[in-house]
């Protein structure tokens, strides 16, 4: 367990993020929908974000996109509570898993575009399988015939870039 020193929460507005976000993706972060973070919880009990996912429900879908996480915040974090994370993961892992417990009744799959192998890595641990469409990936939480996850493939494809 790490939640004596890491904290995972939704926010409603993704303004503690926005600088870490900023740096990742260069524009300023969605302002929409759900923000998933992981803060570290630093030792005068202030939080500091370490690790944010965005979620878009759309229909019987969610949609997890934006990631991102602070490598210079986890590098200032005390030596055994970053190995606790390493082993525990990663800061993206827990984010990832977290937001799959609190969405995962409101929607039948959980979908992302991922081009990054080190992001894919952290992603196949947290459950996601390759789709047939090139970095387009998918969260099977509950099970489903394979006629209604080809549909569902279909309809996140026709939403286009997210």
């Amino acid at each position: 367990m790490l939640d004596d020193f890491i904290q995972l929460a939704q926010i409603p507005d993704p303004a503690p993020i926005a600088a870490l976000y900023r740096r990742t993706w260069g524009t300023e972060p969605p302002d929409f929908e759900f923000h998933a973070v992981a803060s570290h919880r630093r030792p005068d009990a202030s939080l500091q974000p370490i690790s944010y996912l965005h979620l878009w429900l759309r229909e019987d879908t969610c949609l997890l996109g934006g990631a991102c996480t602070d490598g210079a915040a986890i590098a200032a974090m005390p030596a055994d509570q970053r190995e606790r994370l390493r082993a525990a993961g990663g800061a993206m892992l827990q984010v990832t898993r977290f937001a799959i417990d609190l969405y995962g009744d409101r929607c039948e799959g959980f979908f992302g575009h991922c081009g990054d192998n080190r992001s894919w890595a952290v992603l196949a641990r947290a459950g996601f399988e390759p789709t047939a469409f090139p970095n387009r990936i998918a969260h099977w939480h509950r099970p489903l015939p394979e006629a209604r996850k080809r549909e569902l493939v279909q309809r996140v494809l026709g939403f286009g870039t997210f």
